[in-house]
Parts: structure tokens; C-alpha cells; sequence
């Protein structure tokens, strides 16, 4: 797992011990994405009920939500709980085309690897059949 730096390290263990969800890939995915920022580390409590055990979606419209956390944190809860908004005309927001529009777009892949590990193997060579052999290529160049 790749983190942003000490504090996001510290923060997604920290959560996810307190959250008592150890091997809950639902909860990593979050509390990883939930730590990227200063803000919504800071904010958590606005983001996440630890007694109901459930995030709190009226977060998303807090004061203090910046656009790059704002996105983060619909990303976050969609993978959460696959949650697009409350209206139909919100869906778009919570697009690939409108998430991903930011710095923090190669954690957000180690936040989906996080909610989907069996997906998320390293591809081996031999799982590719249509790529051939070094040997192959070695009697081409002959």
C-alpha cells in the first residue's frame, strides 16, 4: 500500500483499528481516502459516525469541504456504499470524468484496489497469452 506521507499512514490505522474493521475492505478503501487531506483527517467525525458504524453523508455539504476533498470524500463514500448522490442530477459528480480531476488521482487507484482486492492481483506474464515468450523473440531476431 502506498500512502501520501506519515500522517496518512497513521491515520487510515489508526481508524481502521478504531473502527474495529481491520480486513473490511469497505472500510480501508475509506478511511485510506479519508486521509489523504488535512481536512477531512481533521474532519472525520463529520464524515464518519463510529458508534452507527456508517458515514454520514451530509459531510459532503460541510463549509469547510474544498473541491479536491469534496472528491475525495464522494469517492470515498461511494465505494463505501456505492452511494451517487441523492438526486439524479448529482450522478455526474460522481463520474470518473469528474473524481479523478486532481493530484490525488494515483491514490484514489490504491483506494479502489483497497475496496476490490480480488481484482486488484499484479498481472503476471503467463495470465497473457498473447504476448509472446523472450525466446520467441530471440528466434525473430536470428
Amino acid at each position: 500500500m502506498v500512502f501520501k506521507d506519515l500522517a496518512h499512514e497513521q491515520f487510515y490505522e489508526g481508524n481502521v483499528i478504531r473502527a474495529e474493521r481491520q480486513h473490511d475492505p469497505y472500510r480501508s478503501a475509506l478511511f485510506y481516502l479519508l486521509g489523504l487531506t488535512e481536512d477531512t483527517r481533521s474532519h472525520i467525525n463529520n464524515l464518519y459516525d463510529f458508534r452507527e458504524d456508517n458515514i454520514r453523508l451530509e459531510g459532503l455539504n460541510n463549509g469547510w469541504q474544498t473541491g479536491t476533498t469534496v472528491r475525495l470524500t464522494r469517492l470515498a463514500f461511494n465505494l463505501y456504499s456505492g452511494y451517487t448522490g441523492e438526486h439524479e442530477d448529482e450522478t455526474h459528480s460522481f463520474s470518473p470524468y469528474y473524481l479523478f480531476d486532481n493530484g490525488l488521482m494515483p491514490y484514489f487507484f490504491e483506494g479502489i484496489k483497497l475496496r476490490y482486492p480480488a481484482y486488484a492481483v499484479d498481472i503476471k506474464r503467463d495470465w497473457l497469452p498473447f504476448v509472446p515468450d523472450k525466446d520467441i523473440y530471440d528466434e525473430l531476431e536470428q
